[in-house]
């Protein structure tokens, strides 16, 4: 009986350790009205953990086998062309960046972009800010200088360290720009390889196998949970449809959208300053290697802080605050930002904060794309004229092109 109930209580576990409060419940019931009323119970018990045992280990079983089954058939519905998996492959299933983009013509001043969905949010339209901050070359009389747009969505540091580091030197960069989302980018240093839309693994393979020791770790949880995400989101949007009549549909539902940046506004709490700094100690040494790489190099590296919505609407800021009945005082609106920038003077790191300016021109036009948290063709062409003026006025292309003349 006792390998029956460690059994029970290790895939109970194994699942969720709410599962595992309840099974815990379940025997606990059983073996206290074994205990209570022996005569009536005791060799019932037996039956009901048999029962309870071939439940569980029978669904196990089959969950085991269709995990086994996603990762050898891995069938079209897993979406695995679209994985990102840190290889010349991500940049070409977005349609940009193939064997070409190594060649460089002499004379040319290259800069590197690095970057998340920022970085190639209307890429496909030409309207990102990369776009616009080569249009302001041309007009500017720069015709030597080229930019180099290796963004890639739904990514972080960690995964912008890992391309450097593999292609840097192929691409020849001779400036570096990384754009960093303060929405997310704080929480997302480690290179997390994305297969298709609904699973991401980490890439150590320790770490990986590691992970199925939980549930919530199998390709089938996480499809399956991405399936539900995905049908709710398109029964709110058809919801909000009939009520607005489709007048300025968003990329996600209202509701949604607003989960999305109440849970993104933590790292903006006075009273969870400490957790902030605590992630950073621990996650953000791919910054540093960049750095690092770029020093060795002699090449500038450049980070442009991205702010997020929550920070500049300020509509969108009261909104939140009156739907989860939060304190505006609880938070600090700029630290994270601070804190980076410190980050970036005590490491000698060139950074541009472009918080207050897009705080200025959301008075007077909207910067951002409608529920999406992305930019707008506004604020594309603001953040690509605030890094002009960023590198203009710090004389980086200057010294860079001198530099290029001696090589």
């Amino acid at each position: 009986m006792l390998l029956l109930v460690l059994t029970l209580l290790g895939v109970s576990l194994f699942f969720s350790i709410f599962i595992f409060i309840g099974m815990l419940l379940l025997i606990g019931g059983g073996l206290l009205l074994a205990h209570k009323y022996p005569e009536r119970y005791r060799n019932k018990v037996h039956y009901y953990l048999q029962n309870l045992f071939i439940v569980f280990v029978s669904f196990f079983v089959v969950i085991v086998l269709i995990e086994v089954y996603l990762h050898l058939a891995q069938p079209a519905f897993l979406e695995l062309n679209t994985s990102i998996v840190g290889d010349l492959t991500d940049f070409k299933s977005q349609g940009h960046l193939h064997e070409q983009s190594f060649l460089k013509e002499k004379g040319a001043f290259r800069i590197l972009g690095l970057g998340d969905s920022f970085a190639t949010n209307d890429c496909h339209l030409q309207k990102n800010y990369h776009d616009f901050l080569a249009a302001a070359f041309q007009a500017a009389g720069y015709k030597h200088i080229e930019v180099l747009n290796a963004g890639i969505p739904a990514v972080g540091p960690g995964y912008y360290w890992h391309v450097l580091k593999k292609y840097g030197d192929s691409w020849k960069p001779d400036l570096v720009l990384v754009g960093f989302f303060v929405g997310n980018d704080f929480e997302e240093f480690e290179f997390i390889m994305h297969r298709g839309p609904f699973i991401r693994e980490p890439l150590d393979p320790w770490r990986r196998w590691r992970g199925y020791l939980q549930f919530r770790n199998f390709w089938v949880y996480k499809v399956v949970k991405g399936k539900l995400i995905i049908t709710q989101e398109k029964r709110r949007k058809a919801q909000e449809r009939k009520e607005t009549a489709g007048d300025r549909e968003g990329s996600f539902s209202q509701q949604t959208y607003l989960d999305v940046e109440k849970d993104r506004m933590w790292i903006f709490k006075k009273g969870r300053k400490a957790d902030l700094d605590e992630l950073w100690q621990k996650s953000a040494d791919p910054l540093l290697k960049i750095k690092k790489w770029c020093d060795r190099r002699q090449i500038p590296l450049i980070i442009a802080i991205f702010p997020d919505q929550f920070q500049v609407d300020e509509k969108l800021r009261q909104e939140i605050y009156q739907t989860y009945h939060l304190a505006a005082d609880d938070f600090d609106l700029a630290y994270p930002n601070r804190f980076l920038q410190e980050y970036c003077r005590d490491h000698d790191i060139y950074c541009l904060d472009m918080l207050a300016p897009f705080q200025q021109q959301e008075a007077s036009q909207d910067l951002y794309k409608i529920r999406d948290s992305h930019w707008n063709e506004a604020g594309n062409r603001l953040a690509a004229r605030l890094i002009f003026d960023y590198l203009t006025q710090n004389g980086l292309l200057r010294q860079q092109a001198a530099a290029l003349e001696k090589r």
